[in-house]
């Protein structure tokens, strides 16, 4: 199977987060289903090169290659549809969870725009906070660790202040 280290630096990428670590048998079950899907994944019936990663066992990032095969709006659909088929049969929502997944201690905590604006005001949030950038759409950032950075330096710097 392909990896996403090494696909092109503008490959499309696409990040989904549980609101948890997901247990050893949800990511066996992901890891079955997403292998399954990434070797029949299709656009325009011409077969996508993809591969995918579950990162600290809570967010599960998708790519694509797409020197060969530029990704169509059914092909994205049907990765998304794939990902919500998954979530239905583990009872943990990895396409709609809480918008805003940061570093906390040891634990990454998956929280709403109010809950966040809370916890920076209360000063457990602060600039330094390592939040993930889930809205990063290429693999570039992704390998360059842009997605997990301080909150300063990223959109939720701008949004909430800091």
């Amino acid at each position: 199977m392909a990896q996403i280290s090494e696909f092109p630096v503008d490959s499309h990428l696409r990040v989904f987060h549980a609101p948890r670590v997901l247990t050893p048998e949800e990511k066996k079950r992901v890891e079955e289903d997403l292998s399954a899907f990434v070797a029949s994944w299709s656009a325009e019936k011409r077969p996508v090169t993809g591969a995918f990663e579950i990162v600290h066992d809570q967010f599960l990032v998708i790519a694509a290659d797409e020197t060969m095969v530029p990704l169509t709006g059914c092909a994205k659909d049907a990765m998304t549809r794939k990902v919500r088929n998954i979530s239905a049969e583990l009872g943990v929502d990895l396409v709609h969870g809480p918008p805003i997944c940061f570093r906390d201690g040891d634990r990454i905590r998956a929280v709403g725009r109010d809950e966040f604006g809370k916890l920076v005001e209360d000063g457990t949030v602060t600039s330094e906070t390592m939040v993930f950038d889930n809205t990063i759409c290429a693999v570039g950032p992704y390998r360059e660790g842009k997605w997990e950075v301080p909150a300063k330096d990223c959109w939720h710097g701008r949004a909430y202040s800091l």
